[in-house]
């Protein structure tokens, strides 16, 4: 009798190595087409006004601008060197306060990610675990579906992407690419259109107003409106 309850735990285990080799097999296969699948962008192509500027002479004969054109987006490069240190160091502290550290992947959030997907969500403050570099990523291919695949892509994307450029490069791209509400793409457009000034003038208030936005553009937008309910009376204001 034990001889046969052995027998069937022995099968039954072997079933589940073998089993378990089939499917870790296939994952790792899948891991690696993943792998092969990283981001083609040369960022420093990335580098032209995408927005045109139409100059006419005034009554002494020196240009000024007369208007701006542009196609689906309002974006001017604003380089490294132009956009002030409030500003990236805000960024990276409300988005990646490890961007120094990481080669592309942050694992603690990463992991806290997992972690909070796991337990059903309850910890809020682990977040999507994407650092800036991911989320330059993500912005660059458009790719928002929200699965495994892509994330794990990401991930790949993200570590390649840090052998190819240095942490400047990186800041200065995503600083050109985020979006900051009416319309604005990148922060020179951004401040321009809520400061009236060039990016490289902004006070550190200024900054952290304008990245501020970042996390809810429609919500944190400074010029948007916003509706507000008494809870007493019932009367609702914009």
């Amino acid at each position: 009798m034990f001889s046969t309850i052995f027998k069937i735990i022995g099968s039954i285990l072997l079933i589940m190595f073998f089993t378990g080799i089939i499917v870790g097999s296939s994952v790792l296969i899948n891991i690696f087409k993943m792998a092969d699948n990283t981001v083609d962008v040369d960022l420093h192509t990335l580098k032209l006004d995408l927005t045109s500027f139409i100059y006419v002479n005034d009554e002494n004969g020196n240009p000024v601008e007369y208007q701006s054109v542009y196609a689906g987006e309002s974006r001017i490069w604003v380089d490294y060197d132009n956009i002030p240190e409030a500003m990236k160091n805000a960024i990276i502290a409300i988005e990646d306060k490890r961007f120094y550290d990481h080669k592309g992947v942050d694992w603690i959030r990463t992991g806290g990610a997992v972690l909070n997907l796991a337990t059903g969500g309850g910890n809020s403050g682990a977040g999507g675990g994407s650092t800036l570099t991911q989320q330059l990523i993500k912005n660059l291919t458009n790719r928002n579906d929200v699965s495994i695949t892509r994330k794990v892509t990401e991930i790949f994307s993200a570590l390649e992407f840090e052998k190819k450029y240095s942490k400047e490069d990186i800041l200065e791209a995503y600083l050109n690419y985020i979006y900051l509400g009416q319309g604005c793409n990148g922060v020179y457009t951004a401040s321009y259109t809520y400061f009236g000034k060039h990016v490289s003038e902004l006070s550190l208030a200024e900054c952290a107003s304008l990245i501020g936005i970042t996390n809810n553009p429609s919500k944190y937008d400074p010029l948007g409106t916003l509706e507000v309910k008494d809870e007493e009376t019932g009367e609702v204001k914009t």
